[in-house]
């Protein structure tokens, strides 16, 4: 199918405001205590003003931050055969393709450029973004992988663990943190620290049930966004004690394929 690539001109009229007020989560959408660290400067992912959305027509959308909501600017069309996206910054973010490319899109304010950073990528499970120029990667033997971009877009690989054939997602904070959604029947959370001596899990046991949580993506250090089997958009931010405190921002995200 034609890919094609939004050009933005008279940018005000390919915005909407999603029009449902956000409200502080009740009912069975719980806090999530995180792991206690310092606090310092953020890495440049999204600032947590911003994801991407790929819905089920195939669109690309870019949600930006709107007062206590989010404007929506279509992007481009006919993105139906996207495997996984994922952001890197507020100006780039990388997508699988279905014929196992790997592509690096960049926003110069008008439109994306592409540029192909890989082939053969068919192997590549799940990848989520972790700063600018680094991702990771889980591939279909349960290899995790950090991947690194030099000036040029040439990758470097670090494998940092093996055997994880059973996680059903990642989501990327930060170059240090990162969570994990298992593949168990609770779908059971637990945060990695990325330390100098290898990968550090902190579990969450308290039993909670997280098959609830469909798509999610991280936007920085300190927040992600979560869509809801039933179609809820959810942004989690980090508090002082630690805990990941969930607001509501928007319904009827059911027809969303991908976020990143």
């Amino acid at each position: 199918m034609k890919r094609a690539i939004a050009a933005v001109v008279g940018l005000s009229a390919m915005i909407t405001v999603i029009s449902a007020a956000p409200s502080s989560a009740q009912g069975d959408v719980p806090s999530i205590k995180g792991v206690e660290r310092e606090r310092g400067p953020k890495p440049l992912t999204t600032d947590g003003q911003s994801f991407l959305e790929i819905n089920g027509v195939g669109e690309l959308v870019h949600w930006q931050r709107s007062g206590e909501s989010y404007a929506k600017q279509l992007r481009g069309w006919g993105w139906q055969n996207t495997r996984a996206i994922t952001t890197l910054d507020n100006q780039t973010f990388l997508e699988v393709k279905g014929d196992g490319r790997l592509s690096k899109w960049t926003w110069n304010g008008g439109t994306y450029i592409e540029a192909v950073v890989g082939r053969g990528w068919d192997n590549a499970r799940l990848v989520t973004g972790v700063a600018g120029n680094q991702f990771i990667e889980i591939n279909n033997q349960g290899e995790l992988a950090y991947w690194t971009f030099d000036g040029s877009n040439n990758l470097s690989k670090v494998v940092r663990g093996w055997g994880w054939q059973g996680t059903k997602s990642i989501t990327g904070l930060d170059q240090f943190l990162f969570f994990e959604l298992k593949g168990d029947e609770l779908n059971t959370l637990s945060w990695w620290v990325n330390t100098s001596t290898g990968l550090q899990e902190f579990r969450e046991n308290d039993g909670s049930d997280n098959t609830w949580m469909r798509l999610i993506a991280g936007n920085d250090a300190e927040h992600f966004t979560v869509v809801t089997t039933d179609g809820t958009l959810l942004e989690y931010a980090l508090d002082a004690a630690s805990n990941w405190v969930p607001t509501v921002r928007g319904w009827g995200w059911n027809g969303t394929r991908l976020i990143g």
